[in-house]
């Protein structure tokens, strides 16, 4: 019994750590990847919402200008 122990623990020593290290760093990659894609939308919503103000501050400007005259 303790020979077939044994046995397969040393198989299990003989492994390869890389497939291991591969699908650690694939997924670290995934979430990198997910994590900016996220940030890159939050920056494309904030220059939309800059975009948005610009135009609401330029058209009361003109209301304001429009007014004097």
């Amino acid at each position: 019994m303790s020979n077939a122990k044994e046995y397969k623990l040393q198989e299990l020593t003989m492994l390869s750590v890389n497939p291991v290290v591969r699908v650690v760093r694939r997924w670290w990659l995934q979430r990198a990847e997910r994590h900016y894609l996220l940030c890159a939308d939050v920056e494309q919503a904030r220059a939309r919402e800059a975009h948005m103000n610009m135009a609401y501050y330029q058209k009361q400007a003109a209301i304001a200008r429009s007014a004097q005259l």
